[in-house]
């Protein structure tokens, strides 16, 4: 399998250090909200707040035209920081060959076959 950032709509995110917030399957599409990290060849990359390792821009990873799904190692609760936010940790790999994905973090490991990824911000 091959990683993420070879992916032309993924390759300038980090997301070894992007947090995911909320992670939601419904039919035919999955949504991992996510605390992004842009390198600093994305244009809307912005430097860190002093004292901060990353910016951090709040978005979601949209899988549409998902025709299998599993997974597995889910029900960890996350973890919840000093403002009361919970996260599940960061994306610890994303993967993919083809139409096939398999992502892996502290929330468990999806596996599944999509027509299409994509990056939507919400800030």
């Amino acid at each position: 399998m091959r990683s993420y950032t070879e992916l032309r709509q993924l390759r300038f995110l980090y997301l070894e250090d992007s947090y995911v917030l909320d992670v939601v399957a419904e039919p035919g599409t999955l949504v991992l909200k996510v605390d992004l990290v842009f390198t600093e060849d994305h244009p809307d990359y912005r430097p860190p707040a002093p004292g901060d390792r990353y910016a951090y821009t709040r978005g979601e990873l949209k899988f549409s035209g998902v025709s299998r799904l599993t997974w597995s190692g889910q029900g960890a609760q996350p973890a919840v920081d000093a403002s009361g936010e919970r996260d599940y940790g960061c994306v610890d790999s994303l993967e993919f060959e083809g139409s096939r994905y398999r992502i892996e973090g502290d929330f468990g490991i999806i596996d599944l076959e999509a027509e299409l990824v994509m990056i939507e911000m919400s800030d």
